[in-house]
């Protein structure tokens, strides 16, 4: 399968946002911003951060946090696999530093978001700051605004940190393993049997855990995500509805219209134009041409 690769990134406004999904390829890089602190979360495939003659390596749910002047390259650990992260270059606030310990030592901090609720939260942020720059890059109050957006996310991801850390805390990690399974390609047509078998659980045992853990039925929660995914899709490529919908999970695209209509009021067609009137310094990059250089998505000045 032909590799295919995915860039976004709000520069030159800071702090910086954007995200990388690499698919079906490998490749290595070095970090050129040593001046700020880099946060990573990775939400596809895995990734490996080589620095000094240590090797760290980055899966699903993995937010790693890197001071500046730390010297370091990346690499996707299996092109078969791909990586995808979010990323934010940036300082941190005053109340961070006098609340968070990460920002106290010099080195490298990694840490495990194992709660899919506050994995999808914490992607919902990145997005939500990465939309914000692009979006409102004049607006007075961008600085004030991304500063609350970053505090508020990572003080969520230090809580569920902590509560992963203590006993009856978190999702079973039964369901865990089922939805990392669903998360790792969105567009099998999963079902209930398929994850409970994964899960090692009866369909009834798997739909009564699952609801216990995250406050939804199996059903509802593909759903949700799938949609979330597809809004994404359309907001940053030039993908047709129908192989969005397919991408995503969704047999019958008419069936996905009707969905996606009913949770965000408006139809695919119509989420897509109200939201290239408000970002139309975006470029649109359709995933089948592959470009002869990289698929930035840049906000311009």
């Amino acid at each position: 399968m032909m590799g295919r690769q995915n860039i976004g990134s709000s520069y030159p406004l800071f702090p910086r946002t954007g995200y990388v999904r690499y698919e079906h390829e490998g490749a290595a890089w070095a970090e050129h911003d040593l001046k700020n602190w880099n946060l990573y979360f990775t939400f596809l495939g895995a990734g490996e951060v080589h620095f000094g003659k240590e090797v760290l390596r980055s899966e699903v749910g993995s937010l790693m946090i890197l001071p500046p002047k730390l010297e370091r390259s990346y690499r996707v650990a299996d092109p078969k696999e791909g990586w995808g992260f979010y990323f934010m270059h940036f300082q941190p606030s005053k109340k961070l530093k006098g609340t968070l310990p990460w920002f106290d030592a010099d080195r490298l901090q990694a840490f495990e978001v194992r709660d899919p609720t506050a994995r999808n939260r914490t992607i919902a942020a990145l997005e939500e700051m990465f939309q914000v720059n692009l979006r409102s890059p004049e607006m007075p109050l961008r600085p004030a605004l991304m500063e609350s957006l970053i505090e508020g996310m990572l003080l969520r991801v230090a809580c569920a940190v902590e509560r992963s850390g203590t006993a009856g805390g978190g999702v079973d990690l039964r369901i865990e393993r089922a939805i990392e399974l669903f998360h790792n390609d969105f567009s099998r047509r999963h079902s209930i049997d398929t994850l409970a078998r994964c899960a090692g659980l009866s369909r009834s045992q798997f739909c009564l855990l699952f609801r216990a853990g995250l406050g939804r039925s199996p059903q509802e929660y593909m759903e949700e995500r799938r949609l979330e995914l597809a809004r994404f899709h359309l907001m940053t490529t030039a993908a047709s509805i129908g192989e969005i919908a397919a991408n995503v999970g969704f047999e019958d695209p008419f069936y996905f219209c009707t969905r996606f209509k009913r949770r965000f009021e408006l139809s695919p067609t119509a989420y897509r134009g109200a939201n290239r009137k408000l970002g139309s310094d975006i470029s649109y990059w359709t995933p089948e041409l592959r470009p002869p250089t990289r698929g930035l998505v840049r906000a311009r000045r």
